[in-house]
């Protein structure tokens, strides 16, 4: 009887014991078969970060990209360029300045300048331009140290068909091809997945990861995502010997004799320069925005008030822009605009503003006259 009782105890625990391991099992099981939702912040960020940094990028960088229009008697040609130092010199294509009576310069605020050819190569399609007046514009940083690989993620920037200032994402798909076209030798360039058209050559190859320029865009495929650019490497030595000993009284700026204004132009002008605004605003770059507007609205609206306008702007979406009508050299046109603010409670608000915009040539260059924001 002794014996019995000292085993009742030891068989209890047993049992509780392999009790408790079933339902541990049990819990487990049920808690891997629950769908696992984790928010990864990091990840969120990242991404986040990501996408400000390459609008960053792109937005930097067109401050520093110019249209280039070229004519002679026979021909007018569109392309691209790249301002890259303090003495307003300019990389471009030679095709796309070659031969030229006039070369016009459009920078991203729709100013425009004359130009002088500093170099221009003889076989390789790159050549140099300057504007004497653009001595205080940002230049965009180069990386002449350094080769793109393969899978490499660029930007592409230009004026296809004239579009100013439009951007090309894309890879580089191989660094080692050559050909010819026309009096031009192309030897080791970059091909890019990123169609280069007319308009186009001249601009900027940028590294997604540096924010700099790796090539000269200059060569396309028509109907295809297929581009080739010339690794800036292969001609900073050169173009820094032009830059360096060039004297400023032998050039000859390429001027147009006739200065009257083209109707047609002046609209398309007026719809970009409008854009342009309200994409600083959007970015914050208030400075750029307010460099836009002409000198009376400045005197009347300090660089201070202009930013206060804006302060609690959280986002800003362009909806349609209208010409309404055109009197004196000076386009009048509306802009509606879909807007999220922070109020002062801090909640966000969407809103619906409309914006009346005159805009005219002030000191031969276009400007934003009139802001009016409808009440």
């Amino acid at each position: 009887m002794y014996k019995k009782r000292k085993y009742i105890p030891i068989f209890s625990a047993v049992i509780i014991l392999l009790l408790s391991l079933i339902a541990a099992i049990s819990i487990y099981l049920s808690f891997m078969n629950q769908p696992l939702e984790i928010t990864n912040t990091l990840a969120t960020n990242i991404a986040s970060e990501s996408e400000v940094n390459l609008k960053n990028i792109i937005h930097q960088s067109q401050k520093s990209v110019v249209q280039i229009e070229s004519s002679s008697d026979v021909n007018k040609k569109t392309g691209s360029g790249f301002v890259i130092n303090n003495q307003g010199d300019i990389i471009t294509n030679a095709h796309v300045v070659e031969d030229a009576d006039t070369i016009i310069v459009k920078l991203t605020n729709a100013r425009e300048y004359p130009a002088a050819i500093v170099g221009i190569g003889e076989d390789q399609d790159f050549a140099v331009i300057r504007v004497p007046e653009l001595n205080q514009l940002e230049p965009i940083a180069l990386e002449t140290d350094k080769q793109a690989d393969i899978g490499d993620e660029i930007i592409a920037i230009g004026s296809p068909m004239g579009i100013q200032n439009s951007v090309s994402l894309g890879l580089v798909v191989g660094t080692d091809r050559s050909f010819s076209i026309n009096d031009y030798q192309y030897d080791e360039v970059y091909q890019i997945s990123a169609n280069i058209t007319h308009g186009n050559s001249g601009g900027p190859l940028i590294s997604r990861n540096s924010g700099k320029v790796i090539g000269i865009n200059s060569a396309g495929i028509s109907d295809t995502d297929i581009g080739f650019s010339i690794p800036i490497s292969q001609v900073a030595e050169i173009v820094s010997e032009w830059t360096d000993n060039v004297q400023e009284d032998e050039l000859t700026i390429l001027s147009p004799t006739d200065q009257k204004i083209n109707k047609k132009k002046l609209k398309e002008d007026t719809l970009y320069i409008a854009e342009y605004f309200f994409d600083n605003i959007e970015l914050r770059d208030y400075v750029n925005a307010y460099s836009l507007l002409g000198s009376q609205y400045q005197n009347s609206t300090s660089y201070t008030d202009f930013r206060q306008l804006f302060q609690t702007l959280i986002d800003l979406d362009v909806q349609d822009k209208t010409i309404i009508d055109t009197q004196n050299d000076e386009v009048h046109m509306e802009v509606n605009v879909e807007i999220t603010i922070r109020n002062e409670t801090y909640e966000e608000v969407q809103k619906s503003r409309q914006y009346t915009l005159v805009v005219g040539y002030e000191n031969d260059q276009l400007k934003i006259l009139k802001l009016q924001q409808a009440t």
